[in-house]
């Protein structure tokens, strides 16, 4: 007679209680198989740490599309080398770029081109705003009827064959004494326009510097309404036309005409980018360029800059600081 092991009981079903030895083993068996399920859940979901997992949280974290993973495999712990520090701390944003300090995407494709060394030089080393050192530059500069008279004020004394420094006094002088008002400037004299001027220290052209504020005065009411804002109106926005009208005032030339639009662009946007003929020439010995629109997209368009940029490269020329900018 042969033995025969006892049938083991497994009537859950019927109530019938299943020995504690064999529910051990299929407890035993429902953990590994929920083991094994767990670890083959997607990637975004946590598993369980089972003997057979045997990928680090390195591991877990890896991007699925990168080739990083045979080198975390053997670098267990270790930083990877060629990762950006930004990477290192995190600092990415949803869609995997970095972001800059203030939390903003950095699109490389649509950054704006920055100016060059040496345009940032001149800029801010040599580069005076319009009517710097006058009671007007104190407070930021509008194209009020004021501020663009004083504009025409101070080109047309500085077209004049004199040194820089006594034009700048006899501007300073003029705008002290309100003659960028036009109503003081139409009711001064003749003595009275030349005495403010020779104590401005403008004494060689003290007299016809009189005769032409006079005639300016008599230009600006009888054609212009008291306000040279209306020339640009005029030329609708035209700098060509806008050039040829302005023109017109006497004592001004084609030189001041240009040291005017250096100064005016900063109020007139619409005039900017403009250099006069003599910046443009010095743009090009320092190696600027003379692509005005490149430059002042560089500027990022910015008016004031360009004008101070203007002024800049004319104290560079005569200053003969041109060295000093090469060097950049």
């Amino acid at each position: 007679m042969k033995y025969k092991s006892p049938a083991v009981e497994d009537y859950e079903t019927d109530g019938t209680p299943v020995p504690v030895a064999e529910k051990r083993k299929r407890d035993h068996k429902v953990q590994e198989t929920s083991d094994r399920d767990d670890s083959e859940q997607p990637p975004n979901k946590v598993s369980k740490p089972t003997s057979e997992n045997s990928s680090s949280k390195e591991g877990n974290k890896a991007d699925p599309n990168s080739d990083s993973e045979e080198w975390n495999n053997g670098n267990k712990g270790k930083e990877d080398p060629e990762m950006d520090e930004d990477v290192k701390k995190g600092n990415q944003n949803e869609e995997g770029g970095l972001e800059s300090p203030e939390g903003q995407f950095e699109d490389e494709q649509h950054a704006k081109p920055s100016e060059s060394p040496k345009v940032h030089k001149i800029i801010e080393e040599f580069g005076r705003q319009p009517l710097e050192g006058t009671s007007l530059a104190k407070e930021p500069l509008t194209a009020s009827p004021e501020t663009v008279l004083a504009m025409v004020l101070d080109a047309m004394l500085k077209s004049r064959p004199i040194s820089h420094d006594l034009s700048q006094r006899a501007v300073d002088k003029l705008i002290d004494e309100g003659y960028h008002d036009i109503r003081r400037l139409g009711e001064s004299s003749w003595e009275e326009r030349t005495k403010v001027l020779q104590d401005g220290g403008y004494n060689r052209y003290r007299e016809q510097g009189a005769t032409n504020l006079g005639d300016l005065a008599d230009f600006v009411n009888g054609q212009y309404d008291g306000d040279l804002n209306n020339i640009l109106r005029k030329a609708g926005n035209d700098r060509k036309k806008t050039r040829d009208l302005i023109k017109a005032i006497k004592g001004l030339g084609d030189l001041g005409v240009d040291l005017f639009l250096n100064n005016v662009q900063s109020v007139w946007p619409s005039m900017a980018p403009f250099l006069d003929a003599r910046s443009l020439k010095t743009a090009e010995e320092l190696g600027i360029g003379t692509d005005l629109e490149a430059i002042y997209e560089s500027l990022n368009r910015d008016p004031m800059r360009m004008s101070r940029l203007a002024n800049g490269l004319s104290h560079v020329r005569l200053d003969k600081k041109q060295r000093e900018v090469k060097e950049v």
